[in-house]
């Protein structure tokens, strides 16, 4: 049993038709047939029934098409994975990102890493949160993930890349708006609008307004930044954004929270595994650029 005879085999399985399936894979079909009589005689085992105008797969053909499906995929993973070592100066690094990281932090850190490796290709994935993140990294279909993380969570296979604060987000008429500074406690009675469940941010507002003893009156739950800054404009809810987000914010007025609500960035890795030579580069970039100073909460 080899992979062509599987990759065949895979191929008629979806066409339903030999001469179909050998035009697909560019290969005459005899050569198709051959393949899957090799293989049906390795098995001793009909695959095919052959006996109705388009084949069809036996109890047995449809049981295998699961392995045989199951290992190409395997092997086309770990082509994939052995290709962080194949060129010290080149590659693509996966990298995810949580979707208000993609809009507002990545492109600075876009612009640096393309200057400083041209040849290195940045595989962009937004994740719907950080959790998502974290998870593609342990099944290692991410290379590195940008995640952020309660003051009091730590990964041990990360690097802080930053310390941020969430702000209350109020229209400008709101009856807080004007003040420095606001507690939950004033908050009760208000409207929210909260990112998805898995989010810290979410994770952070319910909590707070626990400890200031109400259960938040959650208007909406979405990851649009711009349909949460539309939303508080018009006068419709609150909302917790970071402090990042808010450079182009006019609309609408950002208050700092007292006690302060701060969380951090990481850049995290997968803690299964070595980091390649690749991945030491990328890694090396973005802790010369923290010791450069260049990047700001």
């Amino acid at each position: 049993m080899d992979l062509r005879q599987l990759e065949y085999f895979c191929a008629v399985s979806s066409l339903e038709n030999f001469t179909k399936a050998a035009h697909f894979l560019h290969v005459s079909q005899p050569s198709v047939t051959k393949a899957i009589q090799a293989l049906e005689a390795e098995l001793n085992l009909l695959l095919f029934d052959r006996s109705q105008k388009h084949v069809a797969l036996t109890e047995a053909g449809q049981i295998f098409l699961l392995h045989a499906k199951k290992i190409l995929q395997d092997v086309q993973t770990a082509q994939l994975s052995m290709e962080r070592f194949q060129s010290s100066n080149g590659g693509v690094v996966k990298l995810g990102v949580p979707p208000m990281v993609e809009s507002y932090l990545f492109p600075i850190f876009f612009m640096k890493f393309q200057a400083a490796h041209p040849n290195i290709l940045l595989d962009l994935q937004e994740c719907n949160d950080s959790i998502s993140v974290h998870e593609k990294l342990d099944s290692d279909f991410l290379d590195f993930g940008i995640i952020l993380l309660r003051v009091d969570e730590h990964l041990k296979h990360s690097l802080k890349l930053l310390d941020s604060e969430f702000y209350l987000c109020l229209p400008h008429n709101h009856r807080l708006a004007q003040a420095k500074k606001i507690s939950f406690e004033e908050l009760n009675g208000e409207k929210f609008i909260l990112q998805p469940t898995r989010t810290v941010q979410h994770f952070i507002t319910m909590k707070l307004s626990a400890d200031a003893g109400f259960v938040p009156d959650i208007l909406l739950s979405t990851s649009q930044l711009k349909t949460i800054k539309d939303l508080v404009s018009g006068g419709v809810a609150v909302s917790l954004l970071p402090k990042f987000v808010l450079t182009d914010s006019a609309n609408f007025k950002a208050v700092p929270v007292e006690p302060p609500v701060r969380f951090k960035i990481v850049l995290a890795w997968n803690r299964f595994k070595e980091l390649s030579p690749l991945g030491t580069r990328f890694l090396k970039f973005f802790n010369e650029l923290l010791q450069s100073r260049e990047v700001k909460s």
